[in-house]
């Protein structure tokens, strides 16, 4: 199974005390290859920044065939 490893930020209004604040979530996911396109569709709409993408499969050593 060809899944990508993705690393991304998306910015979430978070409360304080006197104003509101944009913090950063940073999170990593493994996604299928055949979701790809909607996953990052779904990141960029809603403001975040895809900062690292790498193709894995779910066993290491495993020729993904690319």
């Amino acid at each position: 199974m060809r899944l990508f490893k993705i690393t991304a930020c998306i910015p979430c209004p978070e409360k304080s005390r006197t104003q509101r604040e944009l913090q950063n979530t940073y999170f990593t996911k493994w996604v299928p290859y055949e979701s790809w396109f909607a996953e990052q569709q779904r990141i960029m709409k809603q403001g975040g920044k895809i900062l690292k993408v790498e193709l894995a499969t779910g066993r290491r050593q495993v020729n993904v065939g690319n």
